[in-house]
């Protein structure tokens, strides 16, 4: 999570923190009402066209800003320095958008960045799968278990205020970029 503070190794990662952190604080220091318009809704395609991309910045609760700013700060990182910023970027906006077409083929609605950060885990833990970094467990095993989790979901419902499906998005986009960018990625200084 220190990593977010070298702005100059990770400085989208670190955008992206500090937007969604920005938009949290406004939703928990107002009424989170107010930010229902950056929020993705089904019912309200395609007036709200720009939500496909900004409901990935907004959480309204604590526990889901930090799970996702926690996989931001601690794979987001290593896979912009891997890949560069732009296509970082490129993944970012992907796994969101991907998320976004999710809901609205799904006609609901969402928030969060959590279908680029199930991007961001796939490409990442895919690139190193047999690196022990968790419990000294091979990488390979922590996707594999969101995966089963999130398919289970949404086979039986369970969990059913879990955007599962925008989940699932996102680590497909993940695999896609991984596939197309892992000969030419960059050293991960530590």
């Amino acid at each position: 999570m220190t990593e977010l503070l070298h702005v100059k190794r990770n400085p989208l990662s670190t955008l992206f923190f500090v937007l969604s952190a920005c938009v949290f604080l406004v939703a928990q220091l107002t009424d989170p009402e107010k930010l229902r318009f950056l929020a993705f809704d089904a019912a309200h395609w395609p007036q709200r066209w720009y939500a496909l991309v900004t409901y990935g910045f907004v959480h309204v609760d604590w526990n889901h800003i930090i799970v996702n700013m926690l996989l931001l700060g601690w794979i987001g990182t290593w896979v912009e320095r891997m890949v560069g910023s732009r296509r970082f970027l490129l993944i970012v906006l992907t796994a969101i958008t991907a998320g976004g077409v999710s809901l609205l083929v799904r006609q609901t609605a969402g928030i969060g960045f959590s279908a680029a950060a199930a991007a961001l885990l796939f490409y990442y833990h895919f690139a190193f799968p047999w690196k022990r970094e968790i419990l000294r467990i091979p990488n390979v095993v922590i996707p594999l278990a969101a995966l089963i989790i999130s398919v289970g979901a949404v086979v039986f419902g369970w969990m059913p205020t879990v955007g599962h499906v925008p989940h699932l998005a996102g680590a497909a986009v993940g695999l896609l970029f991984l596939a197309l960018f892992k000969g030419s990625h960059r050293p991960i200084e530590e």
